[in-house]
């Protein structure tokens, strides 16, 4: 009996160990795509207009980091300093705010350097109300480069040498993300180097969950709802006040969001809006939910024309139905590569939001 036993057991251990090493292998980690980030340009005293005042009253400088990819990229993590070399100095971005982190592709964030509180004492490397802090002020006279890295140190991007330059004139590239660095006729922080308009973009579905057990949703607090995230693939906000959305492409007007509370309803540039579809009918919680089983998703701006529509079903339909916690979405936020399915298992999981990426 005991030799059964133990014969018993060796072959349970040994299937195990085959069953074990035929399991796929673990996807690898999207790649954050850190070198598509580089400096494009700063300044090191901003007086005419400047684009902060510290609550001290003082004018802070400021470094613009640009996205010279196709994908948004999350810079928390990465350091950046003006002594490259001096590890003990760099100044690491924070993690505790993803969507005031992310860059979207061909996109800016300004992070706002030296700036102090009421009582003058320095604002620490931080996020408040979405804006980026870093415990760095800029000196013309004492500083040559700016650089930036990676989480592990690892060298990105490093400007041009701006020492000696004049008081309120900005440094950066004379084409964004490539070419050489000039003083430029016009500082343009958050904005193009070339001076030119902001680009007007347009509201897209974006990514939209069926069936939701596990994920949490912004502004939804003890509950799992479906939603359509939208996102807005200009750089101005786009106020959806009064447009509709539905589950059905044969009615166009089933909801329409608020006309009055553009502090609800307005989407930033390359921002996301979330339609919570938990069937209460008020706010940006539409009358309907989404079917598990298969239905569509779609909006209209006037209620006739559905702008943007996709149904989703077994077979037969524009996208395949997405399993309990997953989502479906663009790769890639607004771009018109095919749709994927976002696993919460994996390193892509559902983004209710956030960036695809």
């Amino acid at each position: 009996m005991k030799n059964y036993f133990l014969i018993s057991l060796i072959a349970a251990l040994f299937f195990a160990g085959c069953v074990k090493d035929e399991q796929p292998a673990p996807a690898p980690p999207t790649p954050k795509n850190y070198s598509d980030i580089v400096i494009n340009e700063l300044i090191a005293k901003d007086t005419t207009n400047p684009y902060f005042i510290d609550e001290s009253g003082s004018p802070a400088d400021w470094i613009e980091l640009y996205n010279n990819g196709v994908k948004a990229v999350n810079i928390a993590g990465m350091w950046i300093t003006d002594s490259p070399g001096d590890e003990a100095i760099y100044q690491q971005i924070p993690d505790d705010s993803a969507n005031a982190t992310i860059i979207p592709p061909k996109g800016f964030i300004v992070l706002i350097c030296g700036a102090a509180d009421a009582g003058g004492v320095d604002i620490p490397t931080s996020i408040i109300d979405s804006k980026i802090f870093i415990d760095m002020g800029i000196s013309s006279s004492k500083d040559n480069n700016i650089a930036i890295y990676d989480p592990e140190k690892a060298e990105i991007d490093n400007s041009d040498d701006f020492n000696g330059l004049e008081d309120d004139k900005s440094f950066g590239r004379e084409a964004d993300g490539t070419g050489n660095w000039a003083v430029l006729a016009t500082k343009t922080p958050g904005a193009s180097n070339d001076g030119s308009a902001p680009v007007v973009g347009d509201l897209v579905i974006n990514e939209f969950m069926a069936s939701n057990d596990t994920t949490s949703v912004p502004g939804v607090e003890g509950d799992f709802p479906d939603f359509i995230e939208i996102y807005n693939t200009g750089d101005t906000p786009i106020d959806m006040g009064g447009w509709y959305a539905t589950d059905d492409l044969s009615d166009s007007v089933q909801y329409q969001l608020p006309v009055d509370n553009p502090d609800l309803t307005t989407v930033p540039g390359h921002g996301f809006l979330i339609l919570i579809c938990d069937g209460l009918g008020e706010g940006l919680h539409t009358n309907f939910k989404l079917s598990s089983g298969g239905e569509a998703v779609g909006i209209s701006s006037d209620g006739i024309t559905i702008k943007e529509g996709y149904t989703y079903c077994d077979t037969g339909c524009d996208l395949p139905v997405p399993a309990t916690d997953y989502s479906l979405g663009r790769d890639g936020d607004g771009a018109t590569t095919p749709w994927i399915i976002f696993d919460p298992g994996t390193s892509r999981p559902p983004t209710p939001g956030a960036s695809n990426n």
